[in-house]
């Protein structure tokens, strides 16, 4: 037998992710991602913490991370970390393997059924994993999907993307260009979280620099939550967050803050030195990050949400995430 259970708000959701391992889909439903964006994130967006699973011990058992806003006087439920994560699917409890048991989409759409009834809310998924757990589950309950964004991918297991990347003639020329006066171009990655909040600093200073006075920056760094909630989801050692940094000799030109998660690489957020700009220094980190990465197994760069020009230029992927909404349910 099994039940409904509800985790509701930060202290009961982050009790319950303290003392429960999670497998997750993607690095955006690691324990310490929800852990960190509930710490330092939910109260400014609004939100609170809603985790929904059931109650079972026969199979692993999904998690859905939600949120509860109010809009306007209407209860709506979306994904836990709603906008910030670019991926949204359910976790598991457990060690849960992708040879494992089929997950359990109708306890997860009943979870999802009985949560919308609790709390009266209209129901908004967007970036969902196209044929994934949770998309499944809201499909059984009546959601039509449709497109939510475009994501950016690169297959690392293929040589001639790795090659195409990595020894573009404009990244060679680039390369020989920004070294010829003597310098030497050098990758480096902090990838603990010891090392990863060490580096953070330095590189919310480039992001500043980059984004500073340009009204089209989103969640900037200013001090404020933004700041916060990278450095706690850097202090978290499950996150899997990397800070991938290319260097002139001691001056630091671009770094790429995200994750590596089950063989692939999620790139989050970008910086560069702006002095440098017309040696394309982001260019020759990511062509650099793909080399290095291939060589260590991971088998996707995963450039996520947003098909902006510099990721179609690239012999990339491109996938859609889903959306899906469920009307507010009717009161018997």
């Amino acid at each position: 037998m099994s039940a409904v259970a509800f985790e509701y708000g930060a202290r009961a959701a982050t009790d319950f992710l303290d003392a429960h391992q999670l497998s997750a889909r993607t690095p955006f439903q690691t324990r310490g991602w929800w852990r960190a964006w509930i710490r330092e994130a939910a109260d400014a967006e609004g939100a609170t913490p809603v985790l929904v699973h059931r109650t079972r011990t026969d199979r692993p058992t999904p998690v859905v991370g939600l949120q509860l806003h109010q809009d306007a006087g209407t209860a709506v439920l979306r994904p836990l970390s709603w906008p910030w994560a670019d991926y949204h699917e359910v976790a598991e409890v457990g060690d849960a393997t992708p040879t494992g048991p089929e997950p359990d989409i109708e306890g997860v759409a009943e979870a999802i059924d009985r949560c919308q009834h609790e709390f009266g809310a209209r129901l908004e998924l967007s970036n969902l994993i196209a044929d994934g757990p949770l998309l499944r589950a809201v499909s059984e309950l009546g959601a039509v999907p449709g497109p939510s964004e475009t994501v950016v991918r690169l297959d690392l297991t293929d040589p001639d993307v790795v090659r195409r990347v990595s020894e573009r003639r404009d990244m060679r020329r680039k390369r020989r260009r920004i070294e010829r006066p003597g310098g030497t171009l050098r990758l480096t990655c902090a990838d603990t979280s010891a090392r990863v909040s060490a580096r953070l600093p330095a590189f919310i200073d480039l992001h500043k620099q980059q984004w500073r006075d340009r009204p089209d920056a989103v969640a900037p760094f200013d001090g404020g939550v933004v700041d916060r909630t990278f450095a706690a989801v850097a202090a978290e050692p499950s996150s899997a967050a990397r800070l991938h940094e290319l260097w002139l000799d001691e001056t630091l030109l671009a770094g790429w803050f995200g994750f590596r998660h089950d063989r692939t690489y999620y790139a989050y957020r970008a910086a560069y030195d702006l002095g440098h700009g017309r040696d394309s220094p982001g260019h020759l980190l990511v062509a650099a990050m793909v080399t290095e990465l291939a060589a260590q197994g991971t088998d996707t760069f995963d450039l996520t949400r947003g098909a902006y020009a510099y990721k179609l230029e690239l012999p990339s992927i491109r996938a859609l995430t889903m959306a899906a909404s469920l009307e507010r349910p009717c009161r018997v």
